[in-house]
C-alpha cells in the first residue's frame, strides 16, 4: 500500500488519510477521513486550489478496510443462535451488538489466535461471561491501516467462525431463604430482599419467593424441603453470619435433605465465602447457593458471576470457578 503526499491531480482512487474542509458552492463542507477520491471530489479539490494531498492507495493484493471488517463480521457470527447482530462498517470498524439480555461467551484462545494473525486487524470484546444488555456493543472489529492484505484476511476468516455468542437469561423460579436469630434486625432482612430483587430484575427475573426461619438446622431443612416441593429452580440462602466451614449450619442442613455440597469458597473478592450445592429430585437438579454477606450489597461481586451463568443454564465446573481468580479482585 502506498501512503504519502501526492499532487492532487494524481490522487484519483486514493483514500483520504485525514478529514479536510473545502468549499462547494460557497459553502464550507467537510470531507471525512477514509473517503475515496472520485472524479467529482478530485475536481472539487482542484477548484479549491488544493495542490497536494496525503492519501493511501491500495495494492492489488489488498482489500479496503470496510470490506475487510464486514467480511470478518459475517463469518465470526454465522450461527443464527448467536443472538448477535452486526452494524454497518464505518471508518474501518464494525461493531457486534447483542440482540438479547444475557452473557457473552467465547473461547479466549480463539480470540487470541485471530488477533495473532496480523497487527492490521484488532478485535476487542467484553470479558468472557460478562453480563450484557440488549442493543449493547459486545465486540468491535477494527482495521488499523486503510488496506488489509487479502491473504491475512483469509487466514482470519478461516479461524474466526462462530467466535462469539450471547446466551439469553432464562425465566427461573427463584426462592430466597433468610435465617434469623434474636439479634437479626428487620431492616437487614428488608434490604436483603430488595437488593436481591434488583439483582434478579436486571436479569429478567421479576418474581421471587421469600421465606424466613431461625438459624437452626431443623428450621432450614423445613424451608428447603418446601422450596423443593414448590418446584424451585434456584434457592438462595442468606444466613445470620457467613458460612465459614463445611460443617457450618447451612451446609449441614443441605446435606440432611440429601443435597450435595459442590464447593465452598471462590477466588473472587468480594464473594469468597459462597457455597454452591444442589439437590436432585427426579430428573431435575435444583441449585442451592449459600450467599456471602457481600450479596446484601448492590455492588457486583462473585455471586453475580455465578448467578448470570446459572440463569443462562450454563454448567459451572470447579475449574471454571478457579479461572475467575484472573480478574476476580473486584
Amino acid at each position: 500500500m502506498f501512503f504519502g503526499e501526492v499532487k492532487t491531480g494524481s490522487s484519483l482512487g486514493g483514500i483520504l488519510s485525514s478529514s479536510i474542509e473545502i468549499y462547494k458552492n460557497k459553502n464550507k463542507i467537510k470531507i471525512s477521513k477514509g473517503t475515496v477520491i472520485n472524479k467529482d471530489l478530485l475536481d472539487l479539490l482542484l477548484l479549491n486550489n488544493v495542490e497536494s494531498i496525503k492519501c493511501a492507495k491500495l495494492d492489488d493484493d489488498e482489500i479496503d478496510e470496510n470490506s475487510a471488517v464486514h467480511k470478518i463480521s459475517k463469518k465470526i457470527i454465522t450461527s443464527k443462535k448467536s443472538n448477535i447482530k452486526t452494524q454497518e462498517p464505518k471508518n474501518g470498524r464494525c461493531n457486534l451488538v447483542s440482540s438479547v439480555d444475557g452473557i457473552i461467551i467465547f473461547q479466549p484462545n480463539q480470540l487470541l489466535s485471530i488477533n495473532s494473525v496480523t497487527n492490521d486487524i484488532g478485535i476487542a470484546s467484553l470479558r468472557a461471561y460478562s453480563k450484557v444488555k440488549k442493543n449493547q456493543v459486545v465486540a468491535s472489529i477494527k482495521a488499523i491501516p486503510f488496506g488489509i492484505k487479502k491473504n491475512n484476511l483469509q487466514d482470519i476468516i478461516n479461524i474466526c467462525e462462530n467466535c462469539f455468542k450471547i446466551l439469553p437469561f432464562q425465566k427461573k423460579n427463584i426462592h430466597l431463604i433468610q435465617t434469623t436469630n434474636q439479634n437479626t434486625r428487620t431492616k437487614i432482612l428488608e434490604k436483603t430482599l430488595e437488593v436481591t430483587k434488583d439483582r434478579l430484575s436486571s436479569c429478567g427475573i421479576n418474581k421471587i419467593t421469600e421465606k424466613k426461619c431461625s438459624h437452626e438446622i431443623k428450621s432450614i431443612c423445613e424451608q428447603l424441603k418446601k422450596s423443593v416441593n414448590e418446584d424451585a429452580d434456584i434457592i438462595l440462602i442468606f444466613g445470620t453470619s457467613a458460612i465459614s466451614d463445611i460443617n457450618d449450619t447451612i451446609p449441614q442442613s443441605i446435606i440432611q435433605i440429601n443435597g450435595t455440597i459442590l464447593r465452598l469458597g471462590m477466588p473472587v473478592e468480594p464473594g469468597n465465602l459462597i457455597l454452591l450445592a444442589d439437590i436432585k429430585i427426579s430428573n431435575k437438579r435444583i441449585s442451592i447457593i449459600g450467599m456471602p454477606g457481600c450479596a446484601r450489597s448492590k455492588k457486583e461481586n462473585g455471586v453475580d458471576w455465578i448467578l448470570w451463568r446459572k440463569l443462562c443454564d450454563l454448567k459451572i465446573s470447579s475449574e471454571d470457578i478457579n479461572h475467575m481468580g484472573n480478574g476476580g479482585l473486584l
